[in-house]
């Protein structure tokens, strides 16, 4: 992405409209820093002809999700109805944030997008719905859906070999860790959006440097660089002793307190999302090329390598309780 002026702008407010929402203490607000948001990031997105198709859907179902939230908040206030508007609300923000079964437009959506805007969507945009959902619907309600996502969206990555579709899945399967690490403590929360954003940036980074689009495209390259992308995608799953891993072993600590029921499913979810990923990258990490191997960024593989075993350092500094 071409960082001229008016993209950094339209970054800027981005960025200022998550943070809006962050500090607001009526819905008011943050429906309109939400809105904000929504406008901020569609010229972010709309950089090519191709895309203007892809940022009409995207503005479609962020629209439809926008006004169902106001509708199921009138609803609340003004009518006497016998449906529940934080069922209501709860699809809203699902919609809003892709997750299952309101998935299919975002697998689509990130398919077109470039590496950098994919993680845009990936952190930045995933900050908003996360905040809106411990303040506003109840723990229960979130169960079913929540472990919806959990389990159904490791498997479906199974049958992919787009490198956009396993990381939107990934990012689907990461969002009830984001929502659930908000209604332990913000702490939490920050500790593992952080973790998560880079992990992210590692990984993005180092696909757009090789163009990488699909899997098989993984065995032309040189054996340090299979392993760090097999490496940060198991640590993006939660396997110790990697980085991606401490935070979770930190909210399946605390979720144990609050439902054994969630922790299960998160507990499974990843042991189906750490089988994949190996299996997924088992194939190309035994296969070799005859094509010539590039050395260029052998450094950068070791650091990205290294910080991904950091996780080790953070268990060895824990103290039983």
């Amino acid at each position: 992405m071409l960082m001229n002026s008016t993209k950094m702008m339209f970054l800027m407010i981005l960025t200022t409209s998550t943070i809006m929402v962050y500090s607001s203490s009526s819905f008011l607000m943050t429906w309109m820093s939400m809105e904000i948001n929504l406008i901020s990031f569609l010229p972010i997105v709309t950089k090519s002809k191709k895309l203007k198709d892809q940022s009409m859907k995207y503005f479609i179902i962020q629209s439809l999700s926008s006004l169902t939230m106001l509708l199921s908040v009138i609803m609340n206030l003004k009518i006497k109805t016998p449906i529940n508007f934080e069922n209501l609300l709860m699809m809203s923000l699902m919609m809003k944030m892709g997750l299952i079964p309101f998935h299919l437009w975002i697998i689509s959506f990130m398919e077109k997008l470039s590496w950098t805007n994919c993680f845009l969507m990936n952190t930045i945009q995933k900050m908003t719905p996360t905040l809106i959902i411990p303040q506003m619907i109840n723990f229960k309600i979130t169960l079913m859906p929540m472990i919806l996502s959990l389990l159904v969206a490791p498997i479906m990555m199974l049958k992919t070999n787009s490198m956009k579709k396993i990381i939107s899945y990934s990012s689907i399967y990461n969002s009830p860790w984001m929502i659930y690490s908000m209604f332990i403590s913000k702490k939490f929360f920050l500790m593992f959006f952080s973790i998560y954003m880079i992990l992210n940036f590692m990984l993005m980074s180092k696909l757009k440097f090789y163009n990488i689009m699909f899997l098989n495209q993984i065995t032309e390259k040189n054996l340090l660089t299979k392993m760090n992308l097999s490496i940060n995608l198991i640590s993006m799953s939660g396997m110790p002793p990697m980085l991606g891993f401490f935070p979770k072993w930190m909210i399946l600590n605390k979720m144990n307190e609050l439902s054994y029921f969630i922790s299960m499913s998160m507990l499974v979810s990843t042991f189906i999302s750490t089988f994949i990923y190996i299996k997924i990258l088992s194939s190309s990490m035994m296969n070799q090329t005859t094509k010539k191997k590039f050395f260029k960024t052998k450094n950068l593989n070791e650091l990205e390598i290294m910080i991904n075993f950091t996780g080790l350092t953070y268990f060895l500094m824990l103290k039983p309780n």
